[in-house]
C-alpha cells in the first residue's frame, strides 16, 4: 500500500513543450502551471489558443484553453478559460437484483475534476526583476450511485444519485531575475493559499485533488543565440527539463524543443517527453507539441488504487494520456511600442551663430541612448533650436545592438538669416525615431545662444567672419580695383596679387581707427561690412575686414595668431603673392619681409604679413609685420614652440 503522503505531483507542466522564458517567443503567455510570476514579454495584447487530442483510449478533441493579456506600462494582467483541463472518472461500484427474476442494476461513482479559469498580474519591477501573482479557480464534483427497494403491488429498483461537490481557489506568487540575457532564474510557491469549501460527505474527503505546498525553483541558460536549456525542480522532487533550438528564416524563426518530466506519482523516473515544434513571428507563434508517456495508461486503474493515490495535477497524472496540442499566440500592437530611449544629454558648446558652418562638423550636443528591444535597431537623432530653427535638424543614423547603450551626437544648422545680436538662455528639444512614424523618445535641455558677432576666442573660428560677409565685401573690393585698372594693367603680371592686396589696404587705412580690445576666452567681432561702418575696431575686426576683402578677389590669406604673451594675445594677417622667391626682388630686396610657404603642389611661394592695425598705408603695416613675425615667429622659435600659429582661411 503506498502512502498518501508520499504521492505529489509536479504542478510545473507545460502542455507547448516550450518551457524556456525568452524574448524571442511568447509561449509562456499561457502556462500559469511552470510560470507562476506570469512574465511576458507581450508589448500591449495577447491571444493563446490551445486545441489538442487525447490520442487513447479513444480519439477525442478539445479545446484546451483561451488567455486574453494585457500591458499597461510595468503592469501585465491575464485571464484563463481551461474548458479542456478536466479528467473524469468512472469506477463500477456494483450491482443490484430484488430476485433473479428481475433485471440488475449496475451502479456507478464519477469523480470529476476541473480548472475553469485563472487570473494572473505580474509588475516589472526592474529590467532585471518581475513578480507575479496568479490565481486559479478548481471544481471537483462526486458521483455515487445508490438504490433502493421500493415495495408497490411489485416491488422495484429506485436508483438515487448523491452528488457531492467542493471548490476551490489557490494563489502562488513567483519572481523572475534576469541578471543578464544569458540566465534567467525563477522562484515560485506551489498551492500557497488556498480557499476550500466544505464537502458534504467525508468518505469523499481522500478523493479529492492533493494540494501539497512546494517551492518551484526554475533555471534558463542561453549559452548561444537561439539555444536554450532549462529546469524547473520542485521540492516535491519533481522536474521538468528541456532544450530548445531556433533558427532565424527570412524574418521569422523556426525552432524545435524536447522537455522530459518527472514525479513520484509515475513511473518510470522520466515518465514520458514532450518534443515540440514552433515557428514564430512578428504577430503570432504557432507550436505544435505531442505528450509521450513511457508506459500503458489504463483509463482508472483499480478503485481501491486510486483512492489511496489520487491525483495532484488535472492534466498530467498516473491516468493521462498521450496527447497532441496545436497552441497558437496573436500578438497585437494597438500602441506605439517604444524601442529607444534617452538616458542623458549632454551639451557640448554654447551655440555661436556666427561659427555655423563648425555644427555640421561638431555636434552641440552627445545624448546617451539606450535599445530597449531584444533587436538590432536603426536610429534617427533630431534636434530642434527653440527660436532658431523652424524645422527640426536630423542628424546621422547610427545603429543600436540589442539591450545596448550607446553615444548618439547631434548636428544641427544656424539659418543663414539668423540675425539676433544679443545672446539668449533657450533651450533644444531632441528627438529619437526609429521605424515608428511618431518618436520614440523626447529630451529637452536648456543652452546658450550667443549673438551673431559674438566669437568664441579661437583664431580658427574667425574665419567664419571672414566668410559670411563676402557678398559686400566683394562688391567693396570691386570697387576700389576699378579705380586702380589702368595701375594694375600696367604692372608686370606675376605683381598682380601683391599690389591688389597694396590698393585695398590703402583704401580703407585712412578711414578707420583702431579701438584697444584685447582678445579674452569670448568676445565680439565685427563683420567686414561693420567694420567700415563703425570706422574703426580692434585687431580681430581689422583682420576680418582685411582678409575678407583679400579672399573676394581671389587672393589666399591666412591668419597668425600670435599668443606669446597670455594676458596679451594678438591676430594680424598673412597673404600669398603667389610670386616665387626667384621673383622677390620684383616687391623688395629684404629677405625678411617675406615668409615662404609651399603649395598643395610642392611649390614655393611668397607670402607678405601685414599687420592690420598699422592705420598708416601699406608698406608701414609690412613693415611691422614682418619684423613682428622675423622676431617672434621665427628667431623665438614660435612656431615650433606652438606660441605662432598660421591658420589658412580656406
Amino acid at each position: 500500500m503506498i502512502s498518501l503522503v508520499s504521492i505529489s505531483a509536479q504542478s510545473a507542466f507545460s502542455l507547448n513543450g516550450l518551457i524556456g522564458i525568452s524574448n524571442e517567443s511568447f509561449t509562456s503567455l499561457n502556462s500559469f502551471e511552470y510560470n507562476p510570476a506570469n512574465y511576458s514579454v507581450i508589448k500591449d495584447w495577447g491571444f493563446s489558443f490551445t486545441y489538442g487530442s487525447e490520442l487513447e483510449p479513444s480519439f477525442t478533441s478539445n479545446l484546451y484553453q483561451v488567455t486574453a493579456a494585457k500591458t499597461f506600462g510595468k503592469h501585465f494582467i491575464s485571464l484563463r478559460y481551461t474548458p479542456g483541463y478536466q479528467k473524469e472518472f468512472i469506477f463500477k461500484s456494483g450491482s443490484t437484483e430484488i430476485d433473479t427474476t428481475t433485471e440488475p442494476v449496475n451502479l456507478e461513482n464519477k469523480f470529476t475534476y476541473k480548472e475553469l479559469f485563472g487570473f494572473g498580474y505580474s509588475y516589472k519591477i526592474s529590467q532585471e526583476f518581475s513578480a507575479g501573482i496568479n490565481v486559479r479557480y478548481f471544481d471537483q464534483s462526486f458521483t455515487k450511485e445508490n438504490v433502493t427497494i421500493v415495495y408497490a403491488q411489485e416491488p422495484y429498483l429506485d436508483k438515487d444519485i448523491e452528488i457531492d461537490k467542493s471548490n476551490f481557489w489557490k494563489t502562488d506568487l513567483g519572481i523572475i531575475w534576469k541578471p543578464n540575457e544569458i540566465v534567467t532564474l525563477n522562484l515560485a510557491t506551489s498551492n500557497l493559499f488556498l480557499l476550500k469549501s466544505d464537502i458534504q460527505y467525508n468518505e469523499n474527503k481522500e478523493f479529492l485533488l492533493r494540494t501539497d505546498k512546494s517551492v518551484i525553483a526554475g533555471l534558463n541558460i542561453f549559452p548561444a543565440k537561439d539555444f536554450n536549456l532549462n529546469l524547473v525542480y520542485e521540492t516535491n522532487q519533481s522536474l521538468i527539463t528541456g532544450i530548445s533550438k531556433l533558427f532565424s528564416f527570412s524574418n521569422n524563426k523556426l525552432g524545435i524543443s524536447i522537455s522530459a518530466f518527472h514525479n513520484t506519482e509515475q513511473t518510470p523516473f522520466f515518465a514520458g517527453i514532450n518534443p515540440s515544434a514552433i515557428f514564430i513571428s512578428k504577430y503570432f507563434d504557432v507550436s505544435i507539441s505531442w505528450i509521450n508517456y513511457f508506459y500503458e495508461r489504463k483509463s482508472t486503474g483499480n478503485f481501491n488504487e486510486f483512492r489511496e493515490n489520487g491525483i495532484s495535477n488535472i492534466i498530467n497524472n498516473q491516468y493521462s494520456f498521450d496527447k497532441l496540442l496545436l497552441t497558437t499566440n496573436f500578438k497585437l500592437n494597438t500602441l506605439v511600442e517604444q524601442r529607444v530611449k534617452f538616458l542623458d544629454v549632454t551639451i557640448n558648446q554654447n551655440i555661436y551663430p556666427a561659427l555655423s558652418d563648425k555644427y555640421l562638423d561638431l555636434p552641440i550636443a552627445t545624448a546617451r541612448v539606450v535599445n530597449l528591444t531584444n533587436e538590432k535597431i536603426e536610429v534617427k537623432p533630431l534636434v530642434l533650436l527653440n527660436k532658431i530653427n523652424v524645422d527640426k535638424i536630423q542628424s546621422p543614423s547610427i545603429t543600436i545592438a540589442p539591450f545596448d547603450t550607446s553615444d548618439i551626437k547631434f548636428y544641427t544648422v544656424i539659418p543663414e538669416n539668423y540675425d539676433a545680436i544679443n545672446p539668449e538662455l533657450t533651450y533644444a528639444d531632441f528627438y529619437l525615431m526609429t521605424v515608428n512614424e511618431d518618436y520614440d523618445d523626447q529630451f529637452q535641455k536648456a543652452l546658450l545662444v550667443n549673438g551673431i558677432n559674438a566669437w568664441d576666442g579661437n583664431v580658427h573660428n574667425l574665419r567664419y567672419f571672414i566668410k559670411r560677409d563676402q557678398d559686400f565685401s566683394i562688391k567693396y573690393s570691386k570697387s576700389i580695383l576699378t579705380q586702380h585698372k589702368n595701375e594694375i594693367d600696367t604692372l608686370p603680371n606675376a605683381t598682380s596679387d601683391f599690389y591688389k592686396a597694396k590698393f585695398l589696404f590703402n583704401s580703407f587705412v585712412n578711414n578707420l581707427t583702431y579701438i584697444s580690445d584685447p582678445r579674452a576666452s569670448a568676445e565680439y567681432v565685427q563683420y567686414p561690412g561693420q567694420t567700415l561702418d563703425l570706422k574703426g575696431g580692434d585687431c580681430d575686426d581689422l583682420s576680418v575686414l582685411y582678409s575678407s576683402l583679400l579672399e573676394s578677389v581671389g587672393i589666399e590669406t591666412a591668419l597668425v595668431d600670435y599668443s606669446t604673451d597670455k594676458n596679451l594675445k594678438h591676430v594680424n594677417v598673412m597673404f600669398n603673392s603667389k610670386l616665387s622667391p626667384d621673383q622677390a626682388s620684383l616687391i623688395t630686396a629684404n629677405d625678411t619681409k617675406y615668409f615662404i610657404r609651399k603649395d598643395e603642389n610642392g611649390n614655393d611661394e611668397i607670402w607678405i604679413p601685414i599687420e592690420t592695425t598699422s592705420l598708416t598705408d601699406f608698406d608701414s603695416a609690412w613693415t611691422i609685420a614682418s619684423d613682428k613675425f622675423q622676431n617672434e615667429a621665427l628667431n623665438n622659435f614660435g612656431l615650433i614652440k606652438g606660441q605662432v600659429e598660421i591658420i589658412d582661411i580656406y
